[in-house]
C-alpha cells in the first residue's frame, strides 16, 4: 500500500476519540525497514489521525487495530507512546499494545527469522561502564564485571517483567503460525557454527533494549552478564525501543496489556572470518524474512487478543 492509498490524517476530536482495540507499534515505516507495511496491508485503513508528538500518523483499520511507528530508539519511542496515551482524541483504555518488527539476537539461541515473544525487557543503558580491571588484560581474557556493573543508585531493577498470562497466550498463538523460511538466510546462518541447524521457531525469553548500536562478542558477553545480574538470562533478542515503551505504559498504569513480538533479522556478532562491518546489518533477505515472520506471528496474536480480550479491557 502506498501513501497515496491512505486516508488523509485528520485532527483528533476530543469529543469523539479514536478507540482502537489494539495498538501496534513497529519502529520504522521507510525502506529498507518497512516494518509498518504489513499492518497497512492486512485490513482496509478507514481512518487516520495526526496526533501531536507521534512519529507518523495513527492509522486505524476496519477491524479496530491501529498502527503507528515509534521511530528508532528510546527517546522516540517514549515520546510517541506518551503522546498517544495523553492525547484527548485517542482512547487507549480498551487497547492491547504490541511492539513488533525486527530484532537482533545471539546466534547460539535462535535461528534467523525466529520470533521472540518477550517475557522480560532489560534496559541495557542503565548501568555503569568503566575501566577498573588489569590494564594489561585483553578483552578476551577479562571478566565483563571488570567493565560494567549495576547502578550504585538503583531505585529499582531496570527490567520490565511482562504479564505472564498475556505472554503465555501470545506464545501459544504465535507457535501455531506457519513461519516462512528462506534458503539464502539459512546459508547465512550456517556461517555461525553454534547457530541452530533448523529454521525459524517461536521462542519466549528476555529482550534487551538499548540506544547503542552495539555489535560483537565482547559486547554480547556484557549484555549476558547484565541479564544474569538481573536474573533474566539468557537473552534472546535485542532492540532499541521496548524499554521506553514499557516505561511509558507503566507510568500510565497500562503495562499489563503490553507485548513485544519481534523476529531476529541479524546476529549480534560476526561469524568466523567476518568483520563487524560485514555482519552488522544482516542481509536484505534476513531483514525481509524477519519483517514477514514478525508480522505473521504478531498479527495472529493481535487477532486473538481482540477476539478473546483475555484481560477484559473492553468490559
Amino acid at each position: 500500500m502506498s501513501d497515496r492509498d491512505l486516508p488523509t490524517p485528520r485532527i483528533p476530536d476530543p469529543d469523539a476519540p479514536v478507540r482502537p482495540s489494539a495498538l501496534v507499534i513497529p519502529a520504522v515505516a521507510d525502506p529498507p525497514l518497512t516494518e509498518r507495511r504489513p499492518w497497512l496491508e492486512r485490513a482496509a485503513i478507514t481512518d487516520a489521525v495526526a496526533v501531536p508528538g507521534t512519529d507518523t500518523p495513527l492509522y486505524v483499520a476496519e477491524d479496530g487495530v491501529a498502527v503507528t511507528t515509534t521511530g528508532i530508539g528510546k527517546s522516540d519511542a517514549a515520546t510517541t507512546v506518551t503522546a498517544l496515551l495523553a492525547a484527548p482524541g485517542v482512547d487507549l483504555s480498551s487497547a492491547y499494545v504490541v511492539s513488533t518488527g525486527i530484532a537482533g539476537g545471539p546466534p547460539d539461541r535462535t535461528a534467523l527469522g525466529s520470533v521472540v515473544v518477550a517475557d522480560a525487557i532489560v534496559d541495557w543503558d542503565r548501568k555503569h561502564r568503566w575501566d577498573r580491571g588489569d590494564a594489561d588484560a585483553s578483552p578476551a581474557d577479562d571478566d565483563p564485571a571488570d567493565r560494567i556493573d549495576l547502578l550504585a543508585y538503583r531505585p529499582r531493577d531496570y527490567v520490565h517483567r511482562l504479564e505472564p498470562r498475556l505472554v503465555e497466550r501470545a506464545q501459544s498463538v504465535a507457535a501455531s503460525v506457519d513461519l516462512r523460511s528462506d534458503d539464502a538466510v539459512r546459508a547465512s546462518q550456517r556461517q555461525y557454527p553454534d547457530a541452530p541447524a533448523a529454521g525459524p521457531t517461536v521462542e519466549t525469553g528476555t529482550s534487551v533494549c538499548g540506544d547503542e548500536f552495539w555489535h560483537g562478542r565482547e559486547r554480547a558477553r556484557e549484555v549476558a552478564w547484565l541479564c544474569e545480574a538481573y536474573g533474566v538470562a539468557p537473552f534472546l533478542a535485542t532492540q532499541m525501543e521496548d524499554a521506553a515503551t514499557a516505561t511509558a505504559l507503566e507510568r500510565f498504569d497500562r503495562l499489563e496489556r503490553y507485548l513485544s513480538v519481534r523476529a531476529v533479522a541479524n546476529y549480534d556478532r560476526p561469524a568466523p572470518g567476518q568483520s563487524a562491518a560485514e555482519s552488522f546489518d544482516g542481509t536484505d533477505a534476513s531483514r525481509e524474512l524477519a519483517i514477514d515472520n514478525a508480522a505473521r506471528a504478531a498479527g495472529a496474536v493481535v487477532d486473538d487478543l481482540v477476539a478473546a480480550d483475555p484481560l477484559g479491557l473492553d468490559s
